[in-house]
């Protein structure tokens, strides 16, 4: 299944948040929810490139810890424009034709249950156009979501879509970043 998949994955991780403050760079676990993002994805033998997308020079600074592209977001990009927009403009003004899918990694979901690799497989496997994760009632949660490159080069999202399950924590306060801590760190003791 390797050389049928070739993702580019992007972390959208701009500063601010209206439900809590400077999100993206909370620590839980040891890391700041950007670099949970990017362990994730680093993880992945699908991805070959990863690139996080702020406006934020300490988000920028933490990003540069690690093998991933720092791409500056734009303001046009920014406030309570849709995500989809952002991984659109980022893809396009890469002009690159070798990627087969377009991954979306929200930092605010740091405690992720499902390997972005075998979420990539289900994809692929089940042939869907764009792929989301839900949580258990299942509602989007905008852990990760995975579109054909097709569709993204060419600006228009697809019509096949299909969901997978994640049980992860959204951040919205601070109770949220307490239980997805508690979350990782059981994960981690159970390994």
């Amino acid at each position: 299944m390797g050389n049928e998949i070739n993702a580019l994955v992007i972390i959208p991780a701009k500063a601010d948040s209206t439900r809590l403050a400077g999100k993206n760079k909370r620590i839980i676990a040891g890391k700041t929810l950007v670099e949970h993002a990017i362990c994730y994805s680093l993880n992945s033998a699908y991805t070959t490139k990863i690139i996080v997308s702020t406006e934020d020079s300490e988000t920028s600074a933490i990003a540069n810890n690690y093998d991933v592209d720092v791409v500056g977001r734009s303001l046009e990009y920014m406030g309570e424009r849709e995500v989809v927009d952002v991984y659109i403009n980022i893809f396009q003004s890469l002009k690159d034709e070798s990627f087969t899918h377009v991954v979306g990694v929200q930092p605010d979901h740091p405690d992720r249950t499902v390997d972005l690799d075998k979420i990539l497989e289900y994809a692929v496997n089940n042939k869907y156009d764009d792929l989301f994760t839900v949580d258990s009632s299942g509602s989007r949660n905008g852990s990760v979501r995975i579109t054909k490159a097709e569709h993204v080069r060419s600006g228009k999202m697809s019509r096949r879509v299909g969901s997978i399950f994640d049980f992860c924590t959204n951040i919205h306060s601070e109770e949220d970043l307490k239980n997805a801590e508690k979350n990782i760190l059981n994960r981690c003791k159970i390994k």
